[in-house]
């Protein structure tokens, strides 16, 4: 029966120290002595390297803007929500998140209560047929235990790169997340808010329609993401 290379390591560092301990000396060959790698390293080191996680389409982002509009006595906020999300992230062991974890959704889908606002909001302020996609890249976690339980609430902040029409900013989110095996869902809300300058924008401005808009962004992502059960 051959034995096994780790059991071969074994023997010959004991056969080594009972060389020394007589007296004697001994020389233990690395190349044969060093055991191979097996399946259950393998399994290790992929754990190690983070667990991918794909977004689905359940996914969406909103953004709150207050606004004063003609003829109404209060200010009130505009709620826009975009869908059509896309992307995977993958979470690395020290909390940070491996190259090519990215977010994105489809601007043209932007919507709220008003549909003269939308297209003015696409046309004017996003430019949306040129920069049709906003796209969110993860760089980093604080406050969260990785790996991951199997089932659980977490709470922590997220670091990333914003982009909106072709303008990048790293911000960050308080984001309060749920595990249920290969089910993840998160609320990021953005902290602190985002102003119109951040990316090249200037705030809405419609005579005869509003009076003015709060320089102030306020921005939540709701992410449905699955992954690995365990």
């Amino acid at each position: 029966m051959t034995m096994p290379a780790r059991a071969r390591y074994i023997v010959a560092v004991i056969g080594a120290l009972m060389v020394a301990a007589c007296g004697g000396s001994a020389t233990v060959s690395v190349a044969s002595a060093t055991p191979t790698a097996t399946p259950t390293d393998s399994a290790t080191a992929a754990a190690a390297s983070g667990a991918a996680w794909t977004v689905t389409d359940k996914s969406k982002a909103t953004i709150r803007v207050r606004e004063q509009l003609v003829g109404v006595s209060l200010p009130s906020d505009a709620v826009l929500t975009a869908t059509g999300a896309k992307g995977s992230f993958t979470l690395n062991a020290d909390g940070t998140f491996a190259s090519g974890s990215k977010i994105t959704f489809d601007l043209v889908t932007l919507a709220s209560d008003e549909r003269d606002r939308d297209n003015f909001i696409k046309n004017d302020t996003l430019q949306v047929r040129q920069f049709p996609t906003a796209e969110f890249v993860p760089t980093k976690t604080s406050g969260l235990t990785v790996p991951l339980a199997t089932s659980g609430t977490f709470t922590f902040t997220l670091t990333g790169n914003m982009t909106i029409k072709g303008k990048t900013k790293e911000v960050t989110f308080d984001v309060t997340a749920k595990r249920d095996g290969s089910d993840l869902t998160a609320t990021a809300t953005a902290d602190p808010s985002w102003k119109f300058g951040d990316f090249g924008m200037t705030a809405p401005s419609v005579p005869f329609r509003v009076l003015s808009v709060t320089d102030e962004i306020r921005a939540a992502i709701d992410i449905v993401a699955t992954g690995p059960k365990g």
